[in-house]
């Protein structure tokens, strides 16, 4: 393991807040005399980044100006790494320093676009982009050479740019950055510019970014259709980039993420700069809002019905005609909740509410009618592929699962029949389970049930209600996720997630308030492999992320063969951090590349990723094995956070078994705490040694380049393990439990078995003496009906 000082760590701080030019202060500069020079800064634009990049072509990020530090002649740009983001920015830039206080400018070329996208035959990730920006700060210059495990972390400015990407050419900026890395709350402008006609690769354009006293103007003239028509775009704030440095701006020519340009015929005039400060944008309360969150369909006579208001006020509530509530007082964001009895097959209610203290007053009306129909026969509901809306749901008379959805009881179940499910489902919000009776979908009796999207249909089951049970089936060949997650309190059991077109099973939730992020989400015992996106790098096995709430486990579950990672906790920076998530006695294997020995020599595709963007997350990782990943077995992915990682074990992964890197921003002691962890290669000569920033004791067998030893200096070998052979498949007990086998199983002479915390033993896996397998979890308390057949699958090993 290797460690880094503080004063490197002093000096990247240094860099990051003075990486530019400063100019003199006072009368407009002659542009004749400005310095241009180049840069490349930022996430993904380290020298080895080489996701979806050419093996020869790893690490290029550069510019290349015929005259060095002018304008005059052209500019070839390259830029293999590096990202576009929401939050934040990776990219290679060709700039000069202008003062905002004194100059306003104009700079325009012609520029024409070889590439925009990998070479490799992924399609572009959307992170792409090249053309003219301005920005307040750049970020610290990319090391090289680059300190071990380092990497590049993220960088953020507040922006104005023209240039092209994915969707065409687009005008973009970022407003609201106060950190250098980035923060929640900044916003992110990508518009493409209406109207414009398709660019040809190789063919030249003229763009011109402007900045007036109150704007900035993008344009874009195409000299290559008659008439040179030409097209603009306008956004407001002159000053947006004087927020993170107020009297340095940075100007000039950008380039990200497998792009290829050349600069032309480039010119910059000046003028004196009379900025008219952006106005304070008020806080605008928002509009009085009252929706009813109670769903249309029940299949019992209980009813509740239930409405949420956004401001302080009074609900009335009518039932067929009859006032039943008269003037209840609600609180803002608390759910009115009126129980009733449904006498008739269809029961219509309305609803008035008066807001207090809101922006308006005004009366608002809700109707809703509500359609009653039970179905006789026991605990739930049977469906069947060919089920029909108007079927009893009996076993031999099934319904469709659409219909079943909407009338199943909390406490019961819907029955899956065997056979191969095509339509896409929407479990919404009013259709939730309640704490203690979860609504449950399983396959009748452990019959053969698959969800196949069949490459067209999109996400294959959202689940946006709370408390439900699902589990034994297969969700496989969908155009989006096999299942995502926006509901809390949701156990999902024994599934394979497979051959779909993104993340096979996501958790993710929807605005910036952790309060409404999904929680409490228990995923158990599932598989999740060969699941593979369009641009070979964002489809993993597993993911939280993107707006994850507190409580959210994952314990005994495989992810191998996916085409990225096998689980992904990514958060954007300017929609925060996710909540801790607990990955407990999970396996992540053979990432990267798929079953079939697709994408075998890739470059991306890690066991365990577990942030994103520079935002701290103490999650929690024990008990948990990485293995034949095509890069690496743990990795922090730039989050600094308190991360506990206990009893991981981590071998044979291509580059770092574990790499939880420096952070210019956090010092060593406030990253991860780790305790008891094993990594182990058998080829020593052809793998980087472990690079792990944060509380690490002698309890950690860590690899330094040559062998595994811990801080005290005892070392480890082959004889420590019982096998080293990486098994063929995992099977799991009768109750869907992993069955660990022996390999990287401690041998019982190892000295390992008591020299973890408290003379416990250090990996993932107990001797032999002391357990032949992990304890199997606690089960949550299921719903009635019969238990959960385990799927006929074998998580296959390698």
């Amino acid at each position: 393991m290797k460690a880094v000082s503080k004063t490197v760590l002093s000096f990247l701080v240094f860099v990051l807040f003075f990486s530019h030019v400063q100019v003199s202060h006072g009368e407009t500069v002659d542009p004749s005399e400005l310095v241009w020079e180049s840069i490349t800064f930022g996430q993904s634009t380290d020298l080895d980044f080489a996701a979806n990049t050419l093996p020869e072509k790893v690490g290029v990020n550069y510019a290349d100006p015929e005259n060095p530090g002018t304008i005059e002649g052209d500019i070839f740009m390259e830029s293999r790494g590096g990202k576009l983001a929401p939050g934040h920015d990776g990219l290679t830039f060709y700039y000069t320093t202008l003062d905002p206080t004194t100059d306003n400018f104009v700079l325009e070329a012609d520029l024409t676009f070889h590439q925009l996208g990998p070479e490799t035959g992924a399609t572009p990730s959307g992170q792409e982009g090249a053309g003219i920006m301005v920005r307040d700060v750049n970020g610290s210059e990319r090391q090289d050479p680059m300190v071990p495990g380092f990497e590049e972390v993220p960088a953020a400015s507040n922006l104005a740019a023209v240039g092209l990407m994915r969707g065409g050419i687009s005008a973009l900026a970022r407003k609201g950055v106060v950190q250098p890395w980035g923060n929640p709350g900044s916003t992110w402008i990508n518009n493409v510019i209406p109207g414009v006609p398709n660019l040809p690769m190789d063919t030249p354009i003229r763009l011109k970014l402007e900045r007036t006293d109150t704007d900035f103007v993008m344009t874009a003239t195409f000299t290559h259709v008659e008439g040179s028509p030409t097209f603009e775009r306008r956004i407001d704030g002159a000053d947006l980039v004087q927020e993170m440095d107020p009297e340095a701006m940075q100007v000039g020519f950008y380039a990200s993420r497998n792009v290829e340009m050349t600069v032309s015929n480039a010119s910059i005039s000046l003028s004196e700069a009379n900025t008219v400060p952006s106005p304070e944008e008020p806080v605008e309360e928002p509009d009085v809002a009252f929706h009813v969150v109670s769903a249309a369909e029940t299949g019992s006579d209980s009813y509740e019905l239930r409405a949420l208001a956004n401001y302080d006020g009074n609900v009335s509530v009518w039932k067929d005609g009859e006032e039943v509530v008269t003037e209840e007082e609600v609180t803002a964001n608390g759910v009115f909740s009126y129980e009733s009895k449904l006498n008739q097959d269809k029961t219509s209610f309305e609803l008035e509410y008066t807001p207090n203290g809101a922006p308006s007053d005004q009366l608002i009306k809700q109707n809703l009618t509500v359609t009653k129909k039970i179905f006789k026969g026991g605990e739930g509901l049977f469906v069947s592929p060919k089920g029909t809306k108007d079927a009893s749901g009996k076993k031999n008379d099934p319904l469709d699962l659409e219909t079943a959805i909407k009338y199943v009881n909390p406490g019961e179940s819907i029955f899956l029949r065997e056979g191969t499910y095509t339509k896409a489902i929407n479990i919404s919000k009013p259709y939730s389970g309640k704490e203690g009776k979860l609504k449950s979908l399983v396959p009748y009796k452990g019959e053969n049930v698959v969800f196949d999207g069949n490459n067209q249909a999109g996400n294959l089951i959202s689940l946006n209600a709370d408390y439900w049970h699902i589990g034994g089936f297969e969700l496989t060949k969908s155009t989006g996720n096999g299942m995502r997650v926006n509901g809390s309190h949701n156990l999902i059991e024994l599934m394979t997630f497979s051959y779909n077109q993104s993340t096979g099973f996501q958790i993710t939730g929807s605005g910036t308030d952790p309060e409404q992020w999904p929680r409490h989400n228990y995923i158990l015992n599932s598989v999740a492999h060969d699941n593979r996106d369009p641009s070979d790098i964002n489809a993993d096995g597993f993911a939280a992320k993107l707006g994850v709430g507190e409580g959210n486990v994952f314990q005994g579950n495989i992810a191998h063969n996916n085409i990225d990672d096998g689980w992904d906790l990514y958060n954007r920076t300017n929609e925060g951090a996710n909540m801790p998530i607990t990955m407990d006695g999970n396996i992540s294997y053979s990432n990267g590349k798929l079953s079939d020995g697709y994408n075998e020599e890739g470059t991306s595709g890690s066991g365990f990723k577990v942030g994103g963007e520079g935002l701290p997350v103490a999650h929690i990782l024990k008990n948990n094995l990485a293995f034949d990943n095509n890069m690496d077995g743990f990795t922090d992915n730039f989050n600094p956070g308190k991360i506990m990682m206990k009893n991981n074990t981590s071998f044979d992964n291509k580059r770092y078994n574990y790499i939880f890197r420096i952070n210019p921003y956090f010092e060593p002691e406030d990253q991860g705490v780790f305790t008891n962890n094993l990594s182990f290669h058998t080829d020593p000569e052809n793998a980087p040694a472990d690079f792990v920033s944060g509380a690490v004791d002698k309890t950690n067998f860590f690899f330094d380049g040559m062998q595994t030893v811990n801080s005290e200096g005892v070392v480890i070998d082959e004889s420590d393990f019982i096998s080293l052979a990486v098994p063929e498949a995992y099977e799991r007990d009768k109750n869907g439990n992993l069955i660990w086998t022996d390999f990287l199983r401690l041998s019982e002479n190892s000295s390992l078995i008591n020299a973890g915390e408290g003379g416990s033993y250090v990996g993932a896996l107990p001797p032999t003496k002391i357990a032949k397998n992990p304890t199997p979890p606690k089960r949550p308390v299921t719903p009635p009906g019969p238990p959960v057949t385990p799927p006929g699958h074998k998580d296959k090993g390698k």
